[in-house]
């Protein structure tokens, strides 16, 4: 049999109410429920008005219908435990009002399934409305003969009452009705226990001084002392005789441990269904209210051992509330302070510990308690959850603290490396140092104690990265410019060493560019200018030079015609003309150059002078004319002379050439 369709409590409540509903006698309705407890079955009828429910005519009904019930469905589920050794099981009904704790009335039977024999006829006539009496006068626990199951006496184990023992009409109306409030404000009545009470009234007599008596008047007064002493004695131990028997239970029946017994059994009826925070806080009145009631019962009642017994369950009942109750107050004040975050670490600690107080009442509840499967156990796996969210947000505070502190160190690294920077490389750690430290700040979560320093610091850090990101872009700019002009040099000279001084040139104009766009702030500012200072003359050289080489291009004709592959070569190196004479023609240029004074005889033909003097002459022609300076060298590469426009003649000074 599945689950849904098992015979349960739930729906033998559910049955009941639909049944009652139906009844033309009940003009209220009746919401029925039905509970386990201490070995019987409870069923609790609530109506919105009592008075004007047929009290008998439903407690027929109930019986009946449970009755009906249990032959053919069997026990329920959750009442199986109570059927396992075969006796009879106690069933107990009662009539409550809605916002009322106490009922109004009860009625107990009890069942058996061998004993079933279909459904019950009942006897109207034996149901008078008198046998239901309302429990705040005398609640006896009747019912008529037709339902009613004698015990044979007392009921040790709830308390109850056989019916030779309920009170007549007569009795009843005699019986003074006490109030409400000295039913249930019992509360500091005998806090001492009655026992102690008792013997203290019975203790040692006080002797009485001849003073503390009346005069003599006469001898007719006179009453010998022993007499007096003897009087005494008997109305003392009368007193406490009539203490004793003015105690709760000692004469007649005992109310109080039906009102005990409605007031528990409601009580953990209505923690069967689900219970609230504010039901388990009902309840425990309800049960202290139950306790305080058995409690001024005397040892010499005879009431005393089931009152005691009852006392004991509901006892223990009210402590399992009692750390359900303090339990919720830990969890109430904890939710509480951790309303309005953020707090700091300390004070999330102490909720923490509010939550493991209120953990740690509730695990000890045992698992089999009335109140564990509907209450304790969805409460704990709550009050875990809420633990562990507060462990969460302990955690993130201190993340965000530390990222804090940390920020903060990383800040100040930044800020050293940002004054001693020189270097891109330098600037680039900087950087990336603030970076760090701006993200860490940035990191601290909103709705924690260290988001809101954080955010003060924030703007000057960012400040101070921008700064820094600037200059890095600035080193960067330079480094790039310096590296270029640097390059563009290279390239110049490796044009002047192949003469293309157009191409020197350019370079060395774009090499001069880069330089003068490093900026003066920047550490390459210092490196940039040093290069002028070789780069400037070098683009002056190779600005003469290529004018130089334009003019030598023009001459290129004129010295094709005076030089021929046989006599001598000619061509522009290093800015100058380079003219290269033949083997022998050489020497012969040498001395016709050279002072009379120092001249040395060089063998030579006659047409080779001729030749010689004549290309001489033809030099300084074109050297005029171009303004080019012209140099002669042998034929082994020797140094004759330069022919030198400014001075419109040979000398023989060698003049370096840029290479």
């Amino acid at each position: 049999m599945s689950l849904a369709s098992a015979f349960t409590l739930s729906r033998l409540s559910a049955d009941l109410t639909y049944d009652l509903s139906r009844a033309p006698e009940v003009p209220e309705e009746i919401a029925v429920q039905c509970a386990i407890s201490r070995g019987k079955m409870m069923v609790l009828l609530e109506s919105p008005r009592v008075d004007t429910v047929p009290a008998n005519y439903v407690f027929a009904q109930v019986e009946t219908l449970i009755r009906h019930r249990l032959e053919i469905e069997g026990l329920p589920v959750e009442a199986e435990p109570l059927g396992a050794n075969g006796g009879s099981i106690a069933i107990k009904v009662y009539l409550k009002q809605q916002s009322i704790a106490k009922p109004s009335a009860v009625h107990r039977f009890n069942w058996l399934l061998q004993d079933s024999s279909g459904p019950i006829l009942l006897d109207g006539s034996a149901l008078s409305d008198q046998v239901f009496e309302p429990f705040l006068v005398r609640q006896p626990e009747v019912a008529p003969d037709s339902l009613f199951h004698a015990t044979g006496g007392d009921d040790e184990a709830t308390g109850d009452l056989s019916e030779e023992e309920f009170l007549s009409d007569e009795e009843m109306l005699s019986v003074e009705k006490p109030a409400v409030d000295e039913l249930l404000n019992l509360d500091g009545l005998y806090d001492d226990d009655p026992v102690d009470q008792v013997q203290e009234d019975m203790g040692e007599s006080v002797p009485l001084d001849a003073s503390d008596l009346p005069e003599e008047h006469g001898a007719d007064r006179h009453v010998p002392t022993g007499l007096v002493a003897v009087g005494i004695g008997v109305a003392a131990v009368f007193g406490t005789l009539g203490y004793g028997l003015s105690r709760p239970c000692v004469i007649g029946g005992c109310d109080r441990i039906e009102q005990a017994q409605a007031l528990g059994d409601a009580a953990l009826i209505s923690l069967g269904e689900q219970p609230t925070p504010e039901t388990v806080l009902d309840m425990s009145k309800q049960l202290n209210t139950a306790i305080n009631t058995l409690k001024p019962i005397p040892p010499w009642s005879r009431y005393r051992g089931a009152a005691q017994a009852l006392l004991a369950d509901y006892q223990k009942d009210a402590n399992l509330l009692r750390a359900v109750t303090e339990a919720q107050e830990e969890a109430l004040i904890a939710a509480g302070d951790s309303q309005n975050p953020p707090h700091p670490i300390a004070h999330w600690e102490e909720i923490a510990n509010r939550w493991r107080e209120a953990i740690r009442q509730l695990e000890e509840i045992p698992g089999g308690s009335p109140i564990h499967a509907e209450f304790v156990a969805p409460k704990l796996e709550e009050y875990r959850s809420n633990l562990t969210a507060i462990e969460n947000r302990m955690a993130a505070e201190q993340r965000a603290e530390d990222n804090l502190n940390q920020a903060g160190l990383t800040a100040s690294l930044a800020k050293d490396q940002s004054e001693i920077a020189n270097t891109l490389p330098a600037w680039q750690t900087a950087l990336e140092t603030w970076e760090t430290a701006v993200t860490q700040i940035q990191q601290i979560p909103q709705g924690t104690m260290p988001h809101g320093e954080a955010q003060k610091l924030l703007p000057e850090l960012k400040t101070e990265l921008a700064k820094v990101r600037t200059r890095y872009q600035q080193e960067q700019a330079a480094d790039q410019f310096y590296n270029e002009a640097v390059r563009y040099a290279a390239a110049a000279r490796q044009y002047e060493a192949e003469d293309q001084w157009t191409l020197a040139m350019l370079g060395w104009r774009d090499a001069i560019t880069q330089v003068k766009g490093i900026p003066v702030a920047t550490g390459r500012y210092t490196d940039g200018q040093n290069l002028l200072k070789t780069y400037e003359p070098a683009l002056t050289t190779a600005q003469e030079n290529l004018r130089l080489a334009i003019r030598f291009r023009k001459a290129e004709e004129n010295f094709a015609r005076i030089c021929n592959p046989a006599f001598c070569q000619v061509g522009l190196q290093g800015g100058t003309v380079r003219l290269t004479l033949a083997q022998n023609y050489g020497a012969l240029a040498n001395f016709s150059i050279t002072d009379p004074n120092t001249r040395t005889s060089v063998p030579a033909s006659a047409q080779m002078i001729v030749e010689v003097n004549q290309l001489l002459q033809d030099v300084i022609n074109i050297g005029k004319r171009t303004q080019l300076p012209i140099a002669l060298y042998g034929a082994d590469g020797g140094f004759i002379a330069r022919f030198s426009p400014e001075l419109e003649g040979y000398v023989k000074t060698v003049v370096a050439t840029q290479t």
